[in-house]
Formats: C-alpha cells, sequence, structure tokens
C-alpha cells in the first residue's frame, strides 16, 4: 500500500492555497476540495516472486515457498457530515504476515473496532531427524530421516468499544484473543546405549490467551480520576508434560522406536494454566498551571491451580497431600508524581514507585534426593524507586539538570546464598547548551553505587564430598556489590538549511567487588556511537546516511579444580588452576538511501543497509603442566559472526491520477559463522545445520488505485 499519496490532505493546504489570485483559485477549487475531504479509499495488489526460501530470511516474513506470491492491501476512510467515521485498513492480505482492521465511531459519542493479524516466525536453521510426534505431546523415533521446519503462528483478535457517557466521563472495553500453534527447538538428557545423551525433543506449541481490559474515565480542565480492571487467562492446550518415547538397544549406543519406553528425563513438564486479575485506580490533579500530581494506585491477583500429571506418570512423595502447585501471587503496586514550575528558570520533579510481590504458595514436599526431600521456594519481593530531579535555565542558554535515583529490594524466601535486601543510588547530572544558531549540545554523567546486606553464607574453601571447587564463591550479578559510571554525549548540527547531522556517543563502566579470590565478575564495560545525517538535495531530491558502533565487554575469574582438591594453596598446584575470560559481544551497522522524482509521475528510491555482530570469547589460564585439571585446548573457542547485507531499490509511476505502478527488488545477503550450529548433532542422530552464506531476491510489482 503506497502511503505517499500526491495530494497530502491537510488544512495547511487550503491556506496555501488562499494565497493565490481569485482566478487561480477558482481554478483549482476541485483540487482545493479533495485536499480537504478526509474521505480515502485505495487499493493495491502486489505480486511478489521468492527465488529461494532461506532460513535466516524467512523468520518473520511469512513466506516458507519459492516462487510467486500475491497479496493485497486496503485503505477506506469515510466521514458523513454527520460526524460518522468508517475505518478499513488491510496490509499484507492473503500473507501469514496478514494484518486488519476496521472501526466504525459518530465522532463525539462512541466507536467500535475491530484488528486481527498473524505473527508467524520459522526457525532460523535446518533440522534433519527421524523423530516423530512432531507437534505433540508424545515423540518417538522412526526409521527414516526428514527435514523439518519449526514454526510458530499467533494469530490474535482483538474487540474495542469506547463509548461517552458525558462530556467529562467515557467508558472503554477491549477484548484480545490470541491463538499460539506450533513447535520449537528443545532437547532432553536420555540414556543413550548406558551413557547420557542429548535427546531432540522439540517442545509442542498450542496455547490460547485472553486478556480483558475496561475503564472507566472521567476529566475535567482541574483533574482526572481512572478506574480500570485487566485480567488475563493462560491456557496451554499441548498437554501437561511431553513423553520422550526414546528407547535403546544392548549396548550399541543408537537408539531406536521401542513404544512406551521412557528417557531418564520424560515426561518434561510444560507451562501450566495460570490467570491474573488486577485492579488499579489513577488520578491527576492540577493545582496551578505550572503544578501537577499523580498518583496510581493497583492491585494484581495471579494464580496457578492446574493439575500436575496424575501420580500413575509420576509418583507423588507419600503423604503429599497437593495435586497442583496452588500458586498464588499478590502484587501492589502504588506510583506518584510531582511536577512543578516553581519559577521561570526552575522546574522539578519527584516520584515514587512502591511494589510488593508477595508470593503465598504454599511449600510443600514435591521430590526426594540423595535421601533429602525437596521443596518448593516461594519467593516474595519487594521493591521501592525513588526519582527527584531539579532543572535549571543558566545565563547564555545554559540548561542544567541535577537527578538523584534510589533503588531498593528486599527478598523473603530466597535460598541462603543470596542477600535478602540491595541499595543502589544513582547521581546524575546534565548539561543542555545552545552553541550556536546551528548547533545544539549535551553531556550527561551519572555515577551508581550498588551494595546489599549480608550474605546468608561464607565462602567454603574445603571441599566436601560432593563439591570439587567451592562453596558460595561467586557472588550473583544481581546480588554482586558494583559502581557504575555513564557518560553521554550527544550534538544537533544543520551547517547549512539542507543539512541536519546528529551525534550520539553513550560509555559505562561497571566495577564489581567479588567474595573472595577476585572470582565472578569483575568488570564490564558498553560503549555506543552513532551518526545520523539527512541531506534535501533540492525540492524532490534527498538522501540519508547513518552510522552506529555498539561493543559490551565482560571480564570474569574463576579456578578449576580436580575433584575433592581444596583450593587453598595446602595441596599441588596443578589442582587448582585460575583462569579469566574476556567476553566481548560488537556490533557495527552502516545504512544510506535515496528518494526523488525523475518527473512529477516517475519517483525511485533506494536503501543499503550493512550490519556485523561478533561475539569474541577470550579465555586463558595458567599453564600447569600435563597433569592440569585444564584439558589442553581449553578456552579455544572461535568466534562467531552474523553480517547482513540489504538492497532495496523501487521505482513508482503514476499512470493516472488515481493509478501508480510500483516495482521493488529485495538483494539480501546473510553469512552466519556459528559453531555452536556448523555440525550439531543429538544423540538420536538429529542434525541442525545453518548454512553460512544464503543469499535471497525478491521482485514485487504493486498496482494501487484510489477510489
Amino acid at each position: 500500500m503506497d502511503n505517499n499519496r500526491i495530494f497530502k490532505r491537510t488544512v495547511l493546504a487550503l491556506a496555501v492555497s488562499m494565497a493565490f489570485p481569485v482566478s487561480s483559485a477558482l481554478a483549482q477549487e476541485d483540487e482545493v476540495a479533495e485536499l480537504i475531504s478526509p474521505n480515502v479509499a485505495e487499493a493495491s495488489i502486489r505480486l511478489q516472486h521468492l527465488n529461494e526460501v532461506n532460513p535466516l530470511y524467512r523468520q518473520y516474513y511469512g513466506i516458507n515457498d519459492e516462487g510467486i506470491h500475491g497479496s493485497a492491501d486496503l485503505k477506506v476512510i469515510r466521514r458523513s457530515d454527520e460526524g460518522r467515521w468508517l475505518r478499513i485498513e488491510g496490509r499484507d492480505l492473503g500473507l501469514r504476515t496478514q494484518e486488519f482492521g476496521a472501526s466504525i465511531e459518530q465522532q463525539g459519542d462512541w466507536k467500535l473496532g475491530i484488528d486481527y493479524n498473524q505473527i508467524p516466525r520459522y526457525a532460523p536453521f535446518e533440522v534433519s531427524t527421524r523423530v516423530t510426534g512432531i507437534g505433540h505431546d508424545s515423540l518417538n523415533l522412526g526409521t527414516r530421516f526428514d527435514d523439518k521446519d519449526l514454526k510458530t503462528e499467533r494469530t490474535a483478535t482483538s474487540l474495542t468499544a469506547t463509548k461517552f457517557i458525558s462530556k467529562n466521563l467515557q467508558a472503554n472495553v477491549t477484548f484480545k484473543n490470541e491463538d499460539k500453534k506450533g513447535e520449537r527447538l528443545f532437547g532432553s538428557n536420555g540414556n543413550v546405549g548406558g551413557y547420557l545423551g542429548q535427546l531432540f525433543a522439540p517442545e509442542p506449541i498450542d496455547s490460547n490467551h485472553k486478556q480483558i481490559e475496561a475503564s472507566l474515565d472521567y476529566a475535567t480542565e482541574k483533574f482526572y480520576v481512572s478506574g480500570s480492571y485487566y485480567a488475563s487467562f493462560y491456557e496451554n492446550k499441548a498437554g501437561k508434560g511431553l513423553f520422550v518415547n526414546y528407547g535403546t538397544t544392548g549396548g550399541t549406543g543408537n537408539p531406536v522406536a521401542v513404544q512406551g519406553t521412557p528417557t531418564a528425563m520424560s515426561p518434561l513438564s510444560l507451562a501450566p494454566d495460570n490467570q491474573m486479575h488486577q485492579i488499579a485506580l489513577a488520578g491527576g490533579y492540577n493545582f496551578s498551571r505550572d503544578t501537577r500530581a499523580n498518583l496510581k494506585v493497583s492491585k494484581s491477583f495471579a494464580t496457578q491451580d492446574d493439575s500436575f500429571l496424575p501420580s500413575s506418570v509420576v509418583p507423588y512423595l507419600p503423604g503429599m497431600t497437593r495435586s497442583d502447585l496452588g500458586g498464588k501471587v499478590d502484587t501492589t503496586n502504588v506510583f506518584g508524581s510531582i511536577t512543578s514550575r516553581v519559577t521561570d528558570k526552575l522546574n522539578l520533579l519527584a516520584s515514587w514507585a512502591y511494589e510488593d510481590r508477595d508470593d503465598r504458595t504454599p511449600q510443600l514436599d514435591y521430590a526426594s534426593y540423595n535421601g533429602r526431600i525437596l521443596q518448593n521456594n516461594p519467593e516474595s519481593q519487594t521493591t521501592q524507586r525513588g526519582k527527584f530531579e531539579a532543572s535549571y535555565r543558566l545565563p547564555k542558554g545554559y540548561n542544567l539538570t541535577a537527578g538523584y535515583d534510589y533503588d531498593f529490594r528486599k527478598y523473603e524466601g530466597m535460598d541462603e546464598l543470596y542477600r535478602d535486601e540491595m541499595t543502589e543510588n544513582t547521581y546524575r547530572i546534565d548539561l543542555r547548551k545552545s552553541l550556536s544558531d546551528t548547533l545544539n549540545g549535551s553531556v550527561t554523567l551519572a555515577h551508581s553505587e550498588r551494595d546489599g546486606s549480608s550474605w546468608g553464607t561464607t565462602p567454603v574453601l574445603v571441599k566436601t564430598a560432593t563439591t570439587a571447587v567451592g562453596e558460595h564463591w561467586t557472588a550473583p550479578a544481581q546480588f554482586s556489590d558494583r559502581e557504575r559510571d555513564k557518560l553521554k554525549l550527544m550534538l544537533d548540527w544543520m551547517p547549512v538549511e539542507p543539512l541536519s547531522v546528529q551525534f550520539a556517543y553513550e560509555y559505562a563502566m561497571d566495577d564489581y567487588k567479588t567474595r573472595i579470590f577476585d572470582i565472578g565478575l569483575n568488570e564490564g564495560r558498553s560503549e555506543l556511537f552513532s551518526l545520523d545525517a539527512s541531506y534535501r538535495i533540492n525540492d524532490r531530491w534527498k538522501a540519508n546516511l547513518w552510522y552506529s558502533h555498539s561493543s559490551n565487554d565482560i571480564e570474569q575469574k574463576s579456578l578449576n579444580s580436580t575433584y575433592g582438591s581444596k583450593c587453598d594453596g595446602t595441596t599441588l598446584p596443578y589442582t587448582c588452576v585460575p583462569w579469566g575470560a574476556d567476553l566481548k559481544l560488537s556490533s557495527n551497522g552502516v545504512g544510506a538511501g535515496f528518494d526523488g522524482q525523475i518527473s512529477s509521475k516517475f519517483s525511485v528510491g533506494g536503501q543499503y543497509l550493512y550490519s556485523r555482530d561478533v561475539s569474541e570469547y577470550d579465555i586463558s589460564y595458567a599453564d600447569a603442566g600435563a597433569l592440569s585439571s585444564i584439558r589442553q585446548g581449553a578456552g579455544i573457542l572461535p568466534d562467531t559472526e552474523y553480517t547482513l547485507n540489504t538492497l532495496r531499490l523501487f521505482a513508482r509511476y503514476a499512470l493516472t491520477k488515481a493509478t501508480a505502478i510500483r516495482l521493488d527488488y529485495v538483494w539480501d545477503r546473510r553469512e552466519m559463522d556459528d559453531y555452536t550450529w556448523s555440525s550439531w548433532s543429538y544423540s538420536d542422530g538429529t542434525k541442525v545445520f545453518v548454512d553460512p552464506n544464503q543469499i535471497t531476491r525478491v521482485i514485487a510489482v504493486t498496482v494501487s488505485h484510489a477510489f
């Protein structure tokens, strides 16, 4: 569908036409009438040819077959003299990515609407397997290998209704129904010829999600208040468990189809049904033209009472009284803010957010392992976030903003390894200035400090019969003490009227405090640079260019030990080898485009995009010789790379004032160098493969007509 109409229907166009002489205005009377009319009726038919189905390109494209595919777009807007509106819009109709929406409205009184859309997702790899039953809750092994396309597809329908009960009172209701079907990559551990192996066990997807939202809003010039209700209902129709019925032959190690012989980890639990209800009350009040306050309070109740698999499949512990989790989580949220323009130079903002997540799930015995009874672990959390900000307009075009952010979290029911409380304080300052009539800039500095209460455990050096390296040595990232410094620069430059340039740079540095021997996260760095330029060559032609670079770097350290060593210096050095990992992710992208008119009827345009993502795994360790607990070659992992080259070209020709034809061409090359999927094989023989070089070409012809 072509959204770039030759004539834009705006009131400004009418104002411009009034500047012409009377004779000219009379000559353009029909054209002006068309410009100010809101009525639109456009339809287009598109035929596109796909030369080859490539897994990386097809993920969200919606087409999984080579050849020619047809689709249609539609846009209709009608308004009567009585203020009755009709809107109909469709995109990609006939494809698996189709969207459709329609609404009818009596302006200022009521509105009814319906929306429908499909969202497909195809797996970005190829699978060859003899597993049968994919998409269902029972998997078996066949005798023949077949190629399988793993995919999921969501179809969602929404209904909306709005009614103005009075000038100040409005009611709104929305209902959304979404179905999701398909399968996705998953695996299971199992006994393969007497050895533990990884089995291909794709998860079946068949779920329904319903959402209901209703609100009643009242507003005046001085204040507003809104009461709302939201409900969510999730139902998993795929079953309660995934049964992996792969048997083994004695001693060969090759799985064969033995119906009813489960693996060591069968069945695998699937997502249980659940629901949530929330009520909320929000309001705002204008104390004056310069001061406003807002407040919102909500309470939600989430439950999960779907029954477990029957005891005939998964034996329950003796005395176990529940056949379902009885999961219940109540959440309370409160948010308030106030903004005030104290003087013509000083502005203040303050806000506070409170969340209490109360996990009221019963704690019961569910499993037994090595003589220990294992229970579920309900975890509750309270969070408080505060913000204070002051902005002051200084002389000579400067504007200074200082801010303070507070984040406090309290945990209950966490494992003893963690902390009960975490606090983070952030101080930031921002300075902006109009450097000249053509140059504006800003710089922002921020410093954060995070720490917490005492740890529930103490690092243990002496090994036990069940630990090889140590207990509680590593501090989990979200519970580690950390200092973070951030810098942000922005410039907006317009050296000449046709040229506009935007520049941005961000840098952040994290410094973590470890518990012992510097084990765990030590440092983290991130950097972002972007440059965006647009140039208007003349009234008919324009061009743009952009570049971006981002990088993330994490450094961590650890120890590798033979089983039972102390790692405290009292045993031979080769039994406890220090090693470190420097993990880097970098991304670079560049793009350029142009758009122009060769004549009043003929326009062309194009866009080129290049991006490259690289993940590096730099692992180093002390070489302790042949008796080292680290094997030779450990830590030598190749980089993974993903490169994208895309060229898009179009040409559009107006056959008549209402009819146009458009030609599009897409050339897309994607390269993936990832050792993970270069030759991956499951223990049952299933192979997962990604073609490292994929080229896709699409040619499309679109005919559009405006009625």
